[in-house]
């Protein structure tokens, strides 16, 4: 009866049934490529939630449970058309909040919401635009709190105060003047050449057999640009031997037919030369057959004077070593212990290849000359003459790699301190841009205070503007340093797109005069058009917004005060190492949001960010010189470099298995703290696997006294796939309803026996209304169950969440397919085959749905589904069939680390095609279609009935 109540508490449209969860699904995955949200452009983050399921997720959890579900379609999404359709990507328009009635819009105003894992803000921007009440945002690292103020803060702050016109040309006008300085610098005149956008380089070294220099090309190619038919443009380098070395030599294809007709030659996963009617062009040396003469992960290299293999192992490799005396060599020289012609004379050293230029909005590549190489020698010169100055990043990298959670492996070859990331060019560029921006921010502020703005709101004002340009100097530096590579595509690369930083070769250095991606004068249009972007956003809004420095496990900057709605993608196991990582852009905002005074960085904004206080009045602070060193054993995942290095050197239990459990479940804790007793946590978590849940069950049932409502896969956009998310629904995240209320013992074979029922029951009324057989049901089956064992707070026997986990997902399926069954008109059950094959493919139908909402429904690609062993084993618990015999029975392949559906693969929906398929299929099963007795399961057989049908 207790539990009944509970259930019947359901008050709102997001823990209805009614939920549009396909409709939110197709807006999210609109979000990507052109359909990106242009503040996303400020600067990469490594994941950031869709700003439609946000949207959708805090305005369905304010709204009734019998709210029309059209009404709330056309106020989340104005521009849906019907049928998936919308006349604009769905985020570019605001909310249509005019239909909601006036109590709708009242109880929102008097909402408070919190996410204390705002990563770039895009739940707090969303709640912003739908007028809720107050919004607080919390991050643990002052990087992400930058961001933040960059998204809620500034631009709020400027629209209150009716300045937004005023703070989007300041930008523009400072940015234009930091340039303008730049160019009048005697330093920086000759370093580039006045037409050259970009510079290729690499490195070269002293081959050990013949004595000579040669670059290492990690790719040949240095334009791929497709079209619809055929390439727009096709360019390449090719190694000439001569008296003075390996010099380079261009090679493109200009003419338009022969680029219309041409076709890629590919060896593996690699593009090594194209095919031009009957003739083949292999690219770069015709001794390496279109291969490049560095492979990092095979440790070998091929010097393209004398073609001897330099090769090593993983420990030792003279590649390696002499990239290590390069960076030692580097640092001596600055610090006056060896002179440059030593340093020059280094078995290994940075050198230039090419020159790209833009010529009627297309690039020229040109060979760059020696006297290119001389500008970087001259700027080392002039760097070193500025050594000593704090405005240089000589911090060290965490000096430990993250495992599964990221790499600093660049650290292998002696880049371990971020100023090495650079050439001497590109690193006094930046040096002399943190010194223009300081400037910029000081003459801001005696500006405004001239015009009669108070100190306060003058320095306020300083502060936006200025960190708009730090973040465009940011953006900069991703993109041109020694570890950003050159992408064919004709796109810079960053630097940290990975999930580390990794030894690249073929890297950019971006002139900051050209207007090209990543450039100065490119970023700060950027910061322009996300600005206007926020701007019209959160235009007319009248809520509070508060940002927050703060740790999610304690949140003490937050007392006294209870929240509605708290709503927030917490982080999971092998989460990306955030500290370690976002210090790429700490030691540079660090330096550009601070002064400097008697050659010491001091504070100016931000102060809390990148100075600890020494005393409760703060009457003195600290520089913190590195986030992973004060906030990486404070971060909440797992990292075994993290875990290993804290443990020895400082006795600190951080980044462990157990540490990440336990930090996940304080964090939780505290959030069902500061909950009310009729609000309502939401967590987006993107995993699928069971383990996840483990921890994240753990964190809210065990830990926190919280039950689960409901659950949803939506559709997110990563920059990239950070990690090997759940194979299920690929780039998703599981958005998971909580509530207060755990209490009670329950028997566990009683509370089983109800959960099933309630999986059951939820999974029928889906089905009645409409809602689609994918993972999504799953989701609703799997809620169900966990509702029901999450609603006691303690079971009798005690089991463990691990059990617990493991009986809900098996439970969750055997009510998945029972339902189906019902639903089908199937009164006994199937064979055990036969309820496994329907479980996967209700499961495993993520990817056929994913080409459908991409529009592309002229030409479906249906791909197998896959799941990981651990979920498929989940089988077995209801239909008595492990994973090994799903395999023998062809009902399950090996795919790698995970497992395939074996299923009819078509590329359309012509019969011709789905009959190929269904042919290819019982080939791949070794069956006979002329000898059905021979088939081995219902599923076979299936296969069979289905071609001979057409």
């Amino acid at each position: 009866m207790k539990y009944l109540l509970r259930c019947l508490y359901l008050q709102n449209l997001l823990e209805s049934g009614n939920f549009p969860i396909e409709i939110v699904n197709i807006a999210s995955a609109k979000e990507k490529g052109p359909g990106r949200p242009p503040f996303w452009e400020m600067i990469f983050w490594w994941t950031r939630k869709p700003l439609a399921s946000a949207r959708a997720v805090i305005l369905a959890s304010l709204l009734s449970s019998d709210f029309d579900v059209e009404r709330f379609i056309r106020i989340i999404f104005p521009s849906y058309m019907g049928r998936g359709r919308f006349s604009k990507t769905p985020h570019f328009l605001n909310p249509n909040l005019k239909l909601l009635n006036r109590e709708y819009i009242e109880k929102i105003k008097r909402t408070r919401l919190l996410d204390p894992f705002a990563g770039f803000g895009s739940i707090p921007l969303e709640a912003v635009r739908l007028g809720v009440g107050e919004v607080v945002a919390s991050e643990l690292l002052p990087t992400a709190v930058v961001f933040l103020r960059a998204v809620l803060e500034y631009p709020k702050t400027a629209v209150e105060k009716k300045i937004e016109r005023q703070l989007l040309n300041d930008v523009v006008r400072w940015g234009r003047w930091v340039l303008e300085e730049l160019k009048k610098d005697p330093d920086v005149k000759e370093l580039y050449d006045p037409d050259v956008a970009v510079y290729i380089g690499t490195w070269e070294i002293k081959c050990p057999y013949c004595g000579r220099y040669t670059p290492l090309i990690g790719n040949w190619w240095l334009a791929r640009v497709k079209e619809k038919r055929g390439f727009k443009s096709l360019a390449w380098m090719t190694p000439v031997k001569t008296e003075k070395g390996v010099e380079i030599k261009i090679e493109k294809i200009t003419d338009r037919s022969v680029l219309q007709t041409a076709k890629t030659i590919r060896r593996g996963r690699r593009t090594i030369g194209i095919e031009i009617g009957d003739k083949k062009i292999i690219v770069g040396d015709p001794a390496l057959n279109g291969e490049p003469n560095i492979d990092a992960q095979t440790n070998k290299a091929v010097c393209l004077y004398c073609h001897a293999n330099i090769k090593g192992t993983k420990e030792k490799w003279h590649v390696k070593e002499v990239l290590r005396e390069w960076n030692e060599r580097l640092e001596r020289y600055l610090n006056g212990e060896i002179s440059l012609e030593e340093l020059r004379q280094s078995p290994a050293r940075p050198r230039l290849l090419v020159k790209v230029r833009i010529v009627n909005k297309d690039l020229e590549f040109e060979p760059a000359k020696l006297e290119d190489d001389e500008k970087l020698w001259k700027a080392l010169e002039k760097l070193k003459t500025l050594w000593g100055d704090p405005d240089i990043p000589t911090e060290l990298f965490a000096p430990y790699q993250m495992g599964s959670a990221g790499a600093f492996r660049i650290t292998l070859w002696g880049f371990d301190k971020f100023y090495k990331l650079y050439n001497s060019r590109q690193l006094l560029i930046f040096v002399k841009l943190v010194k223009l921006i300081r400037e910029a921010g000081k003459k801001i502020e005696e500006e405004k205070q001239k015009q009669g703005w108070n100190r306060e709101e003058a320095f306020k004002y300083a502060e936006a503007v200025t960190t708009y340009l730090a973040i465009a100097l940011s953006k900069y530096h991703d993109y041109s340093s020694v570890v950003s590579v050159w992408n064919p595509s004709l796109i810079p690369g960053h630097t940290i797109t990975f999930r580390g930083i990794a030894m690249v070769w073929n890297w950019t250095d971006i002139s900051p005069f050209a207007s090209f991606t990543g450039s100065w004068t490119r970023n700060v249009k950027t910061m322009e058009t996300s600005l206007k972007y926020i701007i019209n956003s959160i235009f007319g809004s009248s809520n509070s917004v508060k940002i927050l420095l703060d740790d999610a496990t304690s949140l003490g900057k937050i007392s006294g005060e209870r929240f509605d709605l708290i709503v927030t993608d917490p982080p999971y196991r092998d989460d990306v190492a955030y500290a370690e990582l976002s210090d790429f852009y700490y030691v540079w905002l660090k330096r550009t949001l601070s002064d400097v005074k008697s050659n010491v960085l001091v504070p100016r904004f931000y102060p809390e960010a990148f100075f600890e206080c020494l005393d409760d009045r703060c009457s003195s602070r600290v520089e913190i010189r590195t986030q992973w060193e004060k906030y990486a054993p404070l971060e909440i995942s797992v990292s075994s470099g993290r875990a290993d290095f804290f443990r020895k050197i400082i006795g600190v239990e951080a980044g462990s298995d157990e540490d990440f459990r336990e930090k996940l479940g304080k964090a939780f804790k505290r959030m069902a703290e500061l909950t009310k007793d009729d609000g309502m946590i939401v967590t987006y978590y993107a995993h699928t696997d069971p383990s996840a849940w483990e921890a994240l069950v753990e964190a809210g049932w065990r830990k926190a006294g919280l039950r689960v409502s409901v659950a949803y896969v939506i559709a997110t956009e990563s920059e990239q796939r950070v990690t090997a998310r759940g194979k299920m629904a690929l780039d998703a995240s599981v958005v998971v309803v909580w509530r207060k209320g755990s209490g009670g013992v329950g028997f566990v074979q009683e509370v089983e026996n109800k959960a099933f029922e309630e999986a059951l029951r939820r999974v029928d009324e889906a089905l009645k209304i409409g809602s689609s057989l994918d993972i999504n049901l799953f989701l609703k089956s799997l809620a169900g169950v966990l509702s029901v064992y999450t609603s006691y707070s303690e079971l009798v026997p005690d089991i463990s969440v691990k059990e617990i986990v493991e009986r809900s997902f098996s439970l969750a399926l055997k009510a998945l397919v029972e339902a189906v069954y019902k639903r089908g008109g199937v009164e006994k059950p199937l064979d055990p085959y036969s309820s496994a094959y329907v479980a996967l493919k209700l499961v495993t139908r993520a990817s056929e749905e994913k080409a459908k909402a991409r529009g592309r429904e002229s030409k479906i690609e249906f791909r197998r589904g896959r799941v990981d062993r651990t979920f498929a084993s989940f089988l077995g618990v209801f239909s008595n069939i492990n994973v090994d015999i799903l395999i023998a029975n062809k009902i399950l392949a090996k795919k790698g680390d995970e497992l395939e559906l074996l299923e009819p693969e078509p590329d359309s929906l012509t019969e011709q095609s789905i009959r190929r398929a269904l042919e290819n299929l019982l080939h791949e099963k070794n069956l006979d279609p002329s000898k059905p007795e021979n088939f081995k399961t219902a599923v076979d057989a299936l296969h069979y009935l289905e071609l001979k049908a057409i």
